[in-house]
């Protein structure tokens, strides 16, 4: 059994698949397979995947297309590695990759999931940073993923014990964020403070093209139903603010519904421990300052609605909103 089996869905990803199996099988560490699942591509990448001359990597087929989450667990049903590394058939690995996660897992029993930073190409060339322990990673959980799925490397160990797969009914964006919450309910996160995963932005991703605000709606109404957080259809709109989903116009009344969010989602942590304290409300603090001075740019008067509904009212962001009020008259007159 090799070391680490590496996990990767092809679908329609044949322009880029046979330098990402490429790319895996650079490694520093050699002692791996790369398990290819195919979910009925109608392109060539099928054919160029077996065109590869190392007998590490392995094509499971498919003669019907059942979704990307379902193609996953097929594969981790075959995985036959004591660590499982999954990757994005259009993505990249540094060779470096395997070995650091590794190594980390070796010497961290209590992690099952371990991650890295990411970096983007292809469209945006940046280095998207994720959290380093598991409670900066709980943190973030309710904002978007604690660990990227296709830079993480998990312990099967876990993933068999609790017979844990990616949700097969779900066939819009998230998947992904939710297995990873899922994962986080019976076992520990981590993320090595380095970019090992290159991330290609472009037409193949799955977002693309679609509405992100209805994809979202839909998420986060799941990711709170995983994690029994009480939230009405309204909290999820609220929440959707936050998050950075902003409609031209907000209205008073929808700031004053966040600022009854972020008490709740306080309230459900202190009372449940599903996150953090300090981590949650570090990062409602920072939402809730971004919407201000978004707010700043667009609205005035709801601005100051949002100044007023803040508890600790800050004396610097009063400050700035009363000289923008101030531009504003002058402009004026």
């Amino acid at each position: 059994h090799p070391r680490v089996t590496v996990l990767m869905t092809l679908y329609n990803k044949g322009p880029y698949v046979v330098e990402a199996v490429r790319s895996v099988l650079a490694n520093t560490l050699a002692d791996l397979e790369v398990l290819v699942v195919d979910d009925a591509s109608t392109d060539d990448g099928p054919e160029k995947v077996r065109s590869i001359a190392d007998k590490r990597v392995r094509f499971l087929a498919s003669e019907r297309n059942t979704g990307r989450a379902n193609a996953a667990n097929r594969g981790y049903d075959a995985a036959l590695g004591e660590y499982i590394a999954v990757m994005d058939a259009d993505d990249l690995m540094y060779p470096t990759r395997l070995a650091e996660q590794v190594a980390y897992l070796d010497a961290h029993p209590e992690v099952g999931a371990c991650g890295s930073w990411l970096e983007f190409f292809g469209g945006s060339d940046t280095v998207h940073r994720l959290p380093a322990t598991d409670d900066e990673a709980r943190a973030l959980m309710l904002f978007g993923v604690p660990v990227s799925y296709g830079a993480c490397m998990f312990r099967r160990s876990v993933l068999e014990r609790f017979h844990l797969r990616c949700p097969a009914q779900w066939s819009t964006p998230g998947m992904d964020y939710l297995f990873m919450l899922d994962v986080g309910r019976h076992t520990r996160y981590a993320n090595i403070q380095v970019p090992l995963t290159r991330y290609r932005i472009g037409e193949q991703n799955m977002r693309h093209g679609r509405d992100p605000f209805q994809d979202d709606l839909l998420l986060f109404n799941a990711v709170f139903a995983l994690l029994s957080v009480p939230a009405s259809e309204e909290d999820v709109r609220a929440h959707l603010i936050l998050l950075g989903h902003r409609a031209p116009v907000i209205s008073a009344a929808q700031v004053r519904a966040v600022a009854a969010w972020r008490k709740s989602l306080l309230e459900w942590a202190q009372r449940s421990g599903g996150a953090p304290v300090p981590g949650l409300m570090r990062q409602l603090d920072h939402r809730w300052d971004a919407l201000f001075h978004h707010l700043l740019r667009t609205d005035l008067p709801v601005a100051w609605s949002h100044w007023r509904c803040s508890e600790k009212q800050s004396a610097r962001n009063g400050w700035v909103l009363a000289k923008a009020f101030v531009k504003k008259f002058v402009g004026v007159r």
